[in-house]
């Protein structure tokens, strides 16, 4: 009677481990399967701080970033972390709305921005320095971003303004900046639905990062809505 009991008892042990073990499996993979891809495209001209942007991003120096009088970024390269839930894969470009690069170099890096885009849903950032918004490289930015990626690309982009620092020199708000901007950079953030935020990168301060998260957010729940 004793060895039956004994014998029970294991077998009790052993089912109560086996389904432990079953349970913390699905809680696994429950959150594996909570978190949410998504390519974050970093798009702009040379210099406007794309690789920089990128790499506060991450929280790490992953692309190479530094002053020059010639573009640093001349391939596509990719890095990936984990922020407010997201997995991110930060695709940084080089500056491929340039009319002076020659189309076949422009379409190699449009094809490999492609790649690293996967099937994953994008958000596309277009990097733009505070001080400067320049009518030839700029003003048709969204039109060359249509053509490159598709006529809904807009519904999917977010302003990313570098240099914030500027702004608090001048003693200016992102908001009061907006406000008396040059006309067509405002043609642009409404067309874009009003969505920009401000970096500075050279702060460590996490709270810059929170709001495009925030923003990044917002664009997927909406572009989730229209397909």
């Amino acid at each position: 009677c004793q060895h039956f009991l004994k014998r029970k008892k294991k077998k009790e042990r052993k089912n109560f481990c086996l389904t432990n073990t079953f349970f913390d499996l699905l809680f696994i993979n429950a959150g594996k399967h909570s978190e949410t891809k998504v390519n974050v495209v970093l798009l702009g001209m040379a210099g406007s701080g794309k690789s920089a942007s990128g790499n506060t991003i991450l929280g790490k120096k992953s692309f190479i970033s530094k002053p020059s009088s010639k573009p640093i970024t001349t391939e596509c390269q990719a890095a990936e972390t984990r922020r407010n839930g997201l997995h991110l894969f930060v695709i940084d470009t080089p500056d491929i709305f340039d009319d002076e690069i020659k189309s076949s170099v422009k379409s190699k890096h449009v094809k490999k921005c492609k790649q690293l885009c996967k099937s994953e849903p994008c958000v596309y950032l277009v990097v733009m320095h505070v001080s400067r918004f320049t009518d030839d490289g700029e003003r048709d930015i969204l039109k060359k971003l249509e053509k490159t990626f598709g006529t809904k690309v807009k519904e999917q982009t977010v302003i990313l303004f570098t240099r914030g620092d500027n702004l608090e020199e001048a003693e200016l708000s992102l908001e009061g900046f907006l406000h008396s901007c040059h006309p067509g950079l405002k043609k642009i953030i409404e067309k874009c639905g009003n969505r920009c935020v401000v970096f500075e990168n050279r702060s460590s301060s996490s709270d810059q990062v929170e709001k495009l998260m925030n923003t990044v957010s917002v664009v997927l729940k909406k572009t989730a809505k229209i397909q």
